[in-house]
């Protein structure tokens, strides 16, 4: 049973109590399909336990398994776990690092969240992890039988340097990995596999190199970017959604000084590229030159130009049934922290963007996923939230409710649908999407986590709303 208009709370209604709080989750509850659960699953996450936007996916569902990565709390190891989609249960927790620890440095694990691993399946139904890439090669390791987490050999190094892989199955069964190169000023690429992950081809030229010469944009020569991206329906349209950020100090007119690292980061970009002839495209269709440079991006490819207001954490990226680009993503407004959630959207040869659900901090993440004609689900993290950078678990900001709200319009209006927040006064974050064999996204499931305080570490939620 969905949540009716009238039962959608204002967005910028905080509970006033714990009380409240706790007898609003339960009333939510109620309204869930049936068989619908929020369950802990793990409870030795670090920073980064699921990562954001800019990495994925770190849950692949192969039958009726799900299996599941995250980052762990005290040493950053990875570790994995298998859900039956079936009876509801989950297999003992591996480490996945058992027999590797000699092959890593085990400092870098500890302190580098970008060490987090990923996970995907290939056409032969082999999986793959790969971890421990920031700068470098990481480490990946390939299942030794199919759908199997049983047992598990070394793969090959896909390249020298890879920092936030993105894994899709494309055209013709083959594997894409997208990530960048070297660091923040480094170029996007992307390798292919034809063979299950044995051997890797590079893209024959970087698709965005926002520094790349000739240096002719605004603030081209500190000029990085943060990327996501989708694959089309028949796998041979690599769509690229990404954000611009500022690598030098840079004074900020609009807020009046000069903003911390994290959030100096603005405005949306979108093209995609035709994967077969290896040509870039804007959203109108016409070509555009890879890789792509900041004069050009702001020339043919910007969604949004935020006028210094930080878009710090990138779009979550879903495509309707026409292959056509949506988003989510938190911009600030009043100060550099605090904003809103939007969904943007092309509408009438223009960019739409509709504010949906209030943010405490521009690095809480989201989700969207396309419903049947014309809906759309945006799950955020929202609530009361911390606005300040600290350390340990809080780094990179949190909120206290978990929300998925729901468009049936095409995304010009939007309504609370349910708060799948399972526990009062935990600091949420990190919402990642299931992979349906790498061909889909598992509909009606989500992944988050949740933790108590700086020093403590984070518990893994998985939600299954499906219809049983």
């Amino acid at each position: 049973m969905r949540t009716s208009p009238q039962m959608a709370r204002s967005r910028s209604a905080p509970p006033s109590s714990s009380l409240l709080w706790l007898l609003v989750t339960v009333f939510l509850a109620g309204m869930s399909p049936i068989g619908a659960k929020v369950v802990s699953f793990a409870h030795n996450g670090g920073l980064k336990m699921f990562y954001d936007n800019r990495m994925y996916p770190q849950a692949v569902a192969l039958g009726d398994e799900v299996h599941i990565v995250w980052r762990g709390y005290a040493k950053g190891y990875p570790h994995l776990i298998t859900y039956d989609l079936q009876n509801g249960k989950f297999s003992e927790p591996r480490n996945l690092m058992i027999g590797y620890e000699d092959q890593i440095d085990p400092k870098k694990y500890r302190k580098d969240h970008h060490y987090a691993p990923v996970i995907w399946s290939d056409k032969d139904g082999y999986l793959h992890v790969l971890h421990g890439c920031h700068r470098t090669s990481g480490l990946h390791l390939i299942s030794r039988n199919p759908r199997s987490t049983d047992a598990w050999v070394r793969g090959p190094d896909i390249s020298e340097s890879i920092s936030y892989p993105q894994v899709h199955r494309i055209y013709n069964d083959r594997t894409l990995l997208y990530s960048r190169w070297s660091g923040h000023l480094g170029h996007w690429r992307y390798h292919i596999s034809a063979d299950g992950g044995r051997t890797w081809k590079e893209s024959p030229r970087p698709v965005v190199d926002l520094s790349g010469e000739p240096q002719d944009g605004i603030h081209a020569s500190h000029a990085g970017s943060y990327h996501t991206t989708a694959i089309s329906a028949d796998g041979k349209r690599l769509h690229v959604a990404f954000i611009w950020k500022v690598e030098d100090l840079l004074y900020n007119k609009r807020f009046g000084r000069v903003l911390h690292d994290h959030v100096q980061r603005y405005n949306l970009y979108y093209l995609w590229v035709d994967l077969p002839s290896g040509k870039g495209h804007n959203i109108a269709g016409r070509e555009v030159e890879l890789p792509l440079r900041k004069l050009d991006a702001d020339d043919h490819c910007l969604v949004w130009n935020t006028a210094e207001r930080p878009a710090a954490v990138g779009p979550s990226l879903a495509l309707d049934k026409y292959d056509q680009p949506h988003f989510l993503l938190p911009v600030s407004k009043q100060d550099p922290y605090t904003g809103s959630f939007y969904f943007v959207s092309h509408v009438d040869g223009g960019w739409r963007k509709i504010p949906i659900a209030d943010t405490l901090h521009p690095f809480n993440s989201s989700y969207l996923e396309p419903g049947d004609d014309g809906v759309y689900y945006a799950s955020m993290i929202t609530g009361r939230g911390e606005a300040v950078k600290r350390e340990g678990m809080d780094e990179y900001g949190f909120g206290h409710r978990v929300e998925r709200w729901i468009s049936r319009d095409g995304g010009a209006r939007w309504e609370l649908e349910r708060d799948l927040s399972p526990q009062p006064g935990l600091r949420y974050q990190g919402i990642q999407f299931i992979s349906a064999d790498m061909t889909s996204k598992m509909q009606d499931m989500l992944l988050f986590y949740g933790w108590q305080a700086a020093d403590t570490p984070g518990r893994a939620f998985l939600w299954d709303g499906r219809k049983r």
